[in-house]
Parts: C-alpha cells; sequence; structure tokens
C-alpha cells in the first residue's frame, strides 16, 4: 500500500537477478484514513486472505524471498494466504522473509511469521523510525540480508 515492499523487491530482484512477483489479495483494503485500523485487526485475528493465482509456480525455485509489512504486530492476511495456498511447496527451499514497518519492533512478528513457514528462514526488517529506509542505510542492510540469504 505504500510502495516499501516493492522498491525493496526492485532492488534485491536488481541484486540477485531473480524473477519477482507480487502477491496480491483479492478484498481491497483501504490504505488511508482511519478505517485502514481495520487491516490490523484482520491480521491480529489470523484471517487467511483469498489472493490471485501466482504467475510463477513456486515449484520453479530453489530459493523464495517474501518481502512484506505486518499489521498489528500479525501477519497480513494475504501473506497467510500464500502460505495457505504453497506452504507445500516450500518445503526444501531456502526461504527469507523481509519485514516492514512505520516503528514497531518486529521481533516478536518475526517469531509469529516463523511459525508459519515449513522450513527455517532467513529474516531482515526495515523500520521507518529507526531511519533504515534512508539510501545507505536501507542498501547496507540489503546488502548485509543477501549474504545471510546466500550462506544459510
Amino acid at each position: 500500500m505504500t510502495g516499501n515492499c516493492e522498491r525493496l523487491a526492485n532492488k534485491i530482484s536488481a541484486q540477485l537477478e531473480c524473477d519477482i512477483e507480487r502477491i496480491i489479495e483479492q478484498n481491497k483494503r483501504i490504505s488511508k484514513g482511519f478505517l485502514r485500523f481495520v487491516n490490523g485487526g484482520s491480521a491480529a485475528s489470523k484471517k487467511i486472505g483469498k489472493i490471485n493465482p501466482l504467475i510463477n509456480n513456486p515449484d520453479n525455485y530453489e530459493r523464495i524471498l517474501i518481502i512484506t509489512p505486518f499489521w498489528a504486530s500479525s501477519p497480513i492476511p494475504a501473506i497467510r494466504g500464500f502460505l495457505d495456498l504453497y506452504k507445500d511447496k516450500m518445503k526444501g527451499k531456502k526461504l527469507g522473509l523481509i519485514l516492514t514497518n512505520l516503528g514497531t519492533d518486529p521481533s516478536e512478528v518475526i517469531l509469529k511469521y516463523n511459525e508459519l513457514f515449513p522450513e527455517s528462514v532467513t529474516t531482515s526488517s526495515f523500520t521507518k523510525s529507526k531511519g533504515e529506509w534512508e539510501e545507505f542505510k536501507e542498501n547496507e542492510k540489503i546488502d548485509i540480508f543477501i549474504s545471510d540469504f546466500n550462506d544459510n
């Protein structure tokens, strides 16, 4: 909704020279104003979003990286929907997770996401309040994540 995940995905895709795909939930979410807090309620209540079919089949990849925000310290419905459909296809693959947020400590959320994945996950987070979206810090964090992702 803010473009932060897409920007990070494009940067990482360029460095890894990999395919990229957007996970699109069929339910339209409100991204502005007070009603956007409904999104947090659907995440906190563990709603599984219905997503559009993927163009790229996860079976065709050895490594899968998911870049996603979290709402109300919880995985978002679209990612729950993706994992509901494709969790079995991710077994035996190298998995990565990058979380984006505006200021909440992601450590609790990382634990929640790790419970959803079938394999161990290389993780990182980008938090606006810590200034990690400033160009230099963002590029440095991306480089560290890619190094960790390639090594694990």
